[in-house]
C-alpha cells in the first residue's frame, strides 16, 4: 500500500478530532478579552458636538458622550481640559474657548476614556463682522440718577448715567453692542459690561476686551473711551483709556505712577484722588487709577488683567470687581459713540 494511505491509529484519530472541535470553539470566540483583562474593556466613548473648524475666543459650545454598546455602565463620565488657558470645560461638557492656541478635551470614566482636539484663534475686531445683532431696544435714563438693565442672556448689564442735558440715550442690541448720544450734559457714561450688585468679580479671574466703535461731535472738558469700572475693599475708580475726543493730561490724571507695554503700544499710569465725590457708594474719598495709552485707536484688544496686575505693582492696591464695562464718558458736548464690536470675557464658564 501507498505509503501516503496509510491509516492513523486509533487513538491518534480521535486528538485530531478533539484539535480540531477545540479550534473551532475557541476562532469563534477570539474578540472575547484575554484571560486577565476586564470585560469592561470593550466598552467605548465618542464624544460628539465638536465643532468642525477653529473657535473664536469667547466662543461656547456643548460636548456629549455616546457610549458604546448602549447598554454598558462605563461608570461616571469626568469632563477635564488639558490647557483650561485655551479652553474650559465644565461638569456638563459645556466648553468655553479662552484663549489663542491648541488643546484636547478629555472625557473619561471608569471603564473607558475619550478625546477631542480644540482649536481656539483671537478675535479680530478689525476683520471680524460682528455688528449690531438682535432685537434693538432704547434706553433714555433719568437724570442724575444710574439706569441699568440686562443685555439678553449674554451676563452683560447696560448702564446709562447723565447729569444735565436732553435727549441723551443708549440704544443696544442682543450681542451687547450699543450706541450712545449725548447733548449739552455736564456730565454722561453709558457702556456695556458686568455689573456686581452682590455677586462681586474677583480681580485674579482673567478679563480680556475686544471692541470696534466710530464716534462723532465732541467729549467735553474730560472724556474717556475705555474700559472704565469700580472696585470695592478698598473703594476705586478706574479707567483703560483706548481712544478720546481730547487726550486727557495730568490735570485729570494725577500723579503719574510710571508705564508699561502691552497690547502693542505704551500706556502710561496715573494715580489722581478725589475727595468727598460721588461714588457708588455716595459721597466718598477714593482713589482713581488711569492707564492712558499712548496713541487712540478704534478697535482692537485689551488685556485688562495685565493692567490690574502692572497696578499692583506699582502699589495701587484694587479689591474685588464691583463693575467693569467698555464705556463712553464725556464731561461735556453733544456728540455720538457707535460701538459695533463688544465682547468682554471674564475667563469663567
Amino acid at each position: 500500500m501507498d505509503k501516503k494511505c496509510v491509516p492513523l491509529p486509533e487513538r491518534e484519530t480521535v486528538w485530531i478530532v478533539l484539535s480540531a472541535l477545540i479550534l473551532v470553539a475557541t476562532g469563534c470566540k477570539k474578540n472575547d478579552q484575554p484571560a486577565g483583562e476586564p470585560a469592561s474593556a470593550g466598552i467605548r466613548l465618542v464624544i460628539t458636538g465638536a465643532p468642525e473648524s477653529a473657535v473664536l475666543v469667547g466662543e461656547t459650545f456643548a460636548l456629549n458622550v455616546e457610549i458604546t454598546p448602549e447598554d454598558a455602565d462605563a461608570g461616571t463620565v469626568v469632563w477635564s481640559s488639558s490647557d483650561p488657558a485655551v479652553a474650559k470645560v465644565n461638569a456638563d461638557g459645556y466648553v468655553l474657548a479662552t484663549g489663542k492656541g491648541e488643546c484636547e478635551i478629555l472625557a473619561t470614566a471608569e471603564k473607558a476614556s475619550a478625546k477631542v482636539s480644540v482649536s481656539v484663534k483671537d478675535r479680530d475686531p478689525a476683520k471680524d463682522e460682528m455688528g449690531h445683532q438682535g432685537a434693538e431696544k432704547k434706553k433714555f435714563g433719568q437724570n442724575n440718577t444710574s439706569t441699568v438693565f440686562s443685555i439678553g442672556n449674554t451676563g452683560w448689564t447696560g448702564l446709562l448715567w447723565y447729569q444735565g442735558g436732553n435727549n441723551n440715550s443708549m440704544t443696544y442690541y442682543e450681542n451687547g453692542t450699543f450706541k450712545a448720544v449725548w447733548n449739552g450734559t455736564n456730565s454722561f457714561i453709558a457702556g456695556v459690561g458686568y455689573y456686581g450688585g452682590d455677586d462681586k468679580r474677583l480681580n485674579n479671574m482673567q478679563y480680556d476686551c475686544y471692541f470696534r466703535h466710530s464716534k462723532t461731535g465732541s467729549g467735553g472738558g474730560y472724556n474717556y473711551i475705555s474700559v472704565y469700572g469700580w472696585t470695592v475693599n478698598p473703594l476705586v475708580e478706574f479707567y483703560i483709556v483706548d481712544d478720546w475726543f481730547s487726550k486727557p493730561g495730568p490735570n485729570l490724571l494725577g500723579q503719574k505712577k510710571g508705564e508699561f507695554v502691552v497690547d502693542g503700544d505704551t500706556y502710561e499710569i496715573y494715580q489722581n484722588m478725589r475727595y468727598n465725590a460721588p461714588s457708588i457708594d455716595g459721597e466718598k474719598t477714593f482713589p482713581q487709577f488711569f492707564s492712558v495709552r499712548s496713541s487712540s485707536r478704534q478697535n482692537g484688544h485689551i488685556d485688562i488683567s495685565a493692567h490690574f496686575k502692572q497696578w499692583e505693582k506699582l502699589g495701587m492696591k484694587i479689591g474685588n470687581i464691583f463693575q467693569l464695562m467698555f464705556a463712553v464718558e464725556t464731561g461735556g458736548g453733544s456728540g455720538s459713540l457707535d460701538c459695533d464690536y463688544f465682547y468682554l470675557s471674564d475667563g469663567q464658564n
